[in-house]
């Protein structure tokens, strides 16, 4: 059962609009895709710094010493900024940065009155900007916690830092 209105008709200057937009949608998607990864690679980089931060000036700091207060601070900058750096690289389900050739051809193409390429590019560039948009959210909210992990590696750092001054 076909759930889609008919087809639109366009005008060759529409449709020549239509494929524009289609095509900047399909950019802008590759963009944003480009931006999580690299996202993603420099969490990994980050939080590969801190470990190595904690492993080295937390020995220094550790020995010959009981924890202090300021060895508690790194830790748990350290803590936190794994959990920032891990909410980037975990896995998610809830990004769309491409249509599926399969629901495109059965959705528009096998039918009894099948789009024409203009109105389609329309379409097709319709739901790649909603695509465009709900990815946005989700990027800026993991812009911020890279943000966040970066704030926490620069404090894990000085809190080891004056705890080595102050135990020494």
């Amino acid at each position: 059962m076909n759930f889609l209105p008919d087809p639109p008709s366009l005008s060759a200057r529409a449709g020549a609009g239509s494929e524009l937009a289609f095509e900047e949608g399909v950019r802008g998607l590759a963009r944003q895709e480009g931006r999580l990864d690299g996202l993603r690679a420099r969490a990994g980089i980050l939080l590969s710094a801190a470990a190595i931060a904690t492993s080295f000036l937390g020995t220094r700091a550790l020995e010959g010493h009981d924890p202090s207060g300021w060895t508690w601070v790194a830790i748990g900058c350290f803590v936190a900024l794994a959990v920032a750096a891990l909410a980037l690289l975990w896995p998610r389900r809830d990004w769309s940065f491409s249509a599926s050739p399969g629901r495109i051809i059965g959705l528009y193409l096998e039918r009894d009155d099948p789009w024409e390429l203009p109105a389609l590019h329309r379409e097709l560039a319709l739901h790649l900007n909603a695509a465009y948009e709900a990815n946005r959210s989700h990027l800026d909210d993991l812009i911020w916690a890279f943000r966040t992990a970066c704030l926490f590696l620069v404090l894990e750092v000085l809190a080891w830092v004056v705890n080595r001054a102050v135990v020494t």
